[in-house]
């Protein structure tokens, strides 16, 4: 028996899934972490060794392109986190970004906000990235600041498939 004489379970008792306002469940850290990893780290590498192939042409086009082929490519994540919640690196993940309230794609500009509020997960020594693993609704920073939750997509039968449009 526990304290008072109540008895206290043999061992912990796991706390129920987190779902979305869909009843979706939400994305783990590691789901996370694959997207983002497809999203922001094997995406900086090909910019960055375009940027350096066209740096031994000419510095400065080395360096303009690297810049608007990375501010490119963060205007294209918030364009398709906004429309359809799937970026590549989701699609892969199998998971995908809705708006916290609605569970729907949260729309082209705050799709773009939301890539630069990654700056704030970012600034802390990269902590904001490490949000979800105990945050109760597997948030980060940028996440919480907008109001949107990375949601499991792999019932989807589709999830796997990615349109670059």
């Amino acid at each position: 028996p526990g304290q008072f004489g109540v008895p206290q379970p043999p061992y912990p008792v796991a706390p129920a899934a987190a779902t979305s306002v869909t009843g979706a469940p939400l994305a783990d850290w590691p789901k996370r972490a694959l997207g983002g990893l497809i999203d922001y780290v094997a995406a900086g590498v090909v910019i960055s060794i375009i940027g350096g192939i066209l740096g031994n042409v000419s510095q400065g086009l080395g360096t303009t392109v690297n810049a608007l082929l990375g501010i490119g490519w963060m205007v294209y994540l918030g364009y398709k986190s906004g429309t359809t919640g799937i970026t590549l690196g989701r699609s892969i993940a199998k998971t995908k970004l809705i708006g916290e309230q609605t569970g729907q794609p949260i729309g082209f500009t705050t799709g773009v906000i939301r890539q630069l509020a990654h700056i704030v997960d970012s600034i802390i020594c990269y902590i904001g990235w490490l949000f979800p693993l105990w945050d109760s609704k597997r948030q980060t920073l940028a996440d919480k600041i907008m109001k949107t939750v990375v949601i499991d997509n792999s019932a989807d039968p589709n999830a796997g498939n990615y349109n670059w449009q």
